[in-house]
C-alpha cells in the first residue's frame, strides 16, 4: 500500500507545526522520520493516523483519499514508545484486542482469532508466551508484543512512534536487527519516527530529515550521510565541524591558507562560505602540502584516537580519527591537513 502525502499543513492554535509536507512511501518501503525535538516528525506520524487533522492538503492511501476518514477507516498499525499494552490482559488478549471489539459483522470467529494470534506469536518468536502477563516480559518482548498487536488487524500501513525509546541501548540494537528482518519478511508499508540517527540509518530504505515542520532531505541512508543537500543536515547526520572560509576567484581559503579539496563543483562564486568536515575525511602528515594545524587535543575513542588540530587563520576544532594503535602527534605538534571530502555552501 502506497502512501501519498500532498502540501499537508497542520497548526495548533496560531503556532505551525508543518509546512506543506510533500512525501510518498512506496508500497512495502520502511521510511525513517528523524530530526531534532519539535520538527514535526510525530505530528507529521499522527496526521497520518488519523489522530490530528491537517490543517490543508491530502492523504492518500494507495491513490484514495482518507484525509477525513477516521483511525478505524484507515486500517493503520500504530506502535508506541511505551507499549501501551494492557497490563490485566494476558498476551494472547493483547494481541487479539483489536480483532474482539469490531463490530460482530466483521468480527472474525474465536477460532480464527486464536489461530491469528498463535501465528503472530511465531512471528514475533514469542511461541507459547500467550498465556503470560505483560510484567512478565522482558522491555525488548513486550515492544514485540505490541507489534503483533498492531499486525493482528491486517493494516495497510504501520506506524512506529519512537519504538525503542523506552529500552536501553543493547535491548534496542538487538531490536532493531530483529526489526527489520521481521520488515523483510512481512514487507508491511511502514513509517517509523525516531530522534535517533544510527537507528534511521540502521533500519530504514529512505530516511526523511525534518526540521521545524519542513522536509530538508530525503534518500537513502548513504545519501543523507554521504551527500547532504543542506548545511542542516549536513550538522545534524554524523559529526563535523562547521569552517567559515572564503572564496576569493573560485579559490577556497581559510585564513590566508588555500585548500584543496577533491570532488568540489567548480565555485562559480566569491565571497564568504561554509565548509562542512567530518573526522573521517581527515588525515594529516607532518610535512608536505596541506592545510598547516596545530595539534590542540588528544582523546581515546574506542579503537580509535580522535586529534584535534586548530588551522592556521581559524577558531574551530578540525578533528581526525587514526587507530588508536598508530603513534599519536603531542600537544603543540604541527602538521598538514588534507581535507578528503566536505561539503560547501554559500553564506
Amino acid at each position: 500500500m502506497e502512501l501519498d502525502i500532498r502540501n499537508l499543513v497542520k497548526t495548533f492554535g496560531t503556532t505551525p507545526a508543518l509546512h506543506g509536507v510533500d512525501l510518498r512511501v512506496e508500497s512495502g518501503e520502511l521510511l525513517a522520520l528523524l530530526g531534532p525535538s519539535g520538527s514535526g516528525k510525530t505530528t507529521l506520524l499522527r496526521c497520518v493516523a488519523g489522530l490530528e487533522i491537517p490543517s490543508s492538503g491530502q492523504i492518500l492511501f494507495g491513490g484514495e483519499d482518507a484525509s477525513l476518514k477516521s483511525v478505524q477507516e484507515r486500517q493503520i498499525g500504530f506502535v508506541f514508545q511505551h507499549y501501551a499494552l494492557f497490563k490485566h490482559l494476558s498476551i494472547a488478549d493483547n494481541i487479539s484486542y483489536g480483532l474482539r471489539v469490531r463490530p460482530r459483522r466483521s468480527r472474525p470467529t474465536d477460532a480464527a482469532i486464536r489461530a491469528r494470534v498463535e501465528e503472530l506469536l511465531e512471528l514475533i518468536q514469542l511461541p507459547g508466551y500467550g498465556g503470560r502477563y505483560p510484567s512478565q516480559l522482558s522491555g525488548g518482548q513486550r515492544q514485540r508484543v505490541a507489534l503483533a498487536r498492531a499486525l493482528a488487524v491486517e493494516p495497510r500501513v504501520l506506524l512506529l512512534d519512537e519504538p525503542f525509546g523506552a529500552l536501553d541501548a543493547k535491548v534496542r540494537k538487538e531490536l532493531r536487527l530483529w526489526l527489520r528482518e521481521f520488515h523483510d519478511r512481512t514487507g508491511h508499508t511502514t513509517l517509523f519516527v525516531t530522534h535517533d540517527q544510527e537507528e534511521a540509518l540502521d533500519l530504514a530504505d529512505r530516511v526523511v530529515v525534518m526540521n521545524a515542520g519542513k522536509v530538508e532531505q530525503v534518500g537513502s541512508p548513504e545519501d543523507v550521510y554521504d551527500r547532504p543537500t543542506t548545511p542542516f543536515v549536513f550538522d545534524f547526520i554524523g559529526e563535523s565541524v562547521r569552517l567559515d572560509i572564503r572564496i576569493d576567484k573560485g579559490r577556497p581559503f581559510v585564513g590566508q591558507q588555500q585548500v584543496s579539496i577533491p570532488k568540489l563543483p567548480p565555485l562559480l562564486f566569491d565571497g564568504p562560505a561554509r565548509l562542512y568536515v567530518r573526522p573521517e575525511h581527515v588525515a594529516f602528515r607532518r610535512d608536505g602540502e596541506g592545510l598547516w594545524a596545530t595539534v590542540v587535543s588528544l582523546h581515546r575513542s574506542g579503537s580509535s584516537r580522535r586529534i584535534g588540530f586548530r588551522a592556521d587563520g581559524s577558531d574551530a576544532l578540525i578533528e581526525a580519527l587514526t587507530p588508536a594503535d598508530r603513534e599519536p602527534p603531542r600537544i603543540g605538534d604541527r602538521a598538514a591537513l588534507e581535507i578528503r571530502a566536505a561539503g560547501l555552501f554559500a553564506g
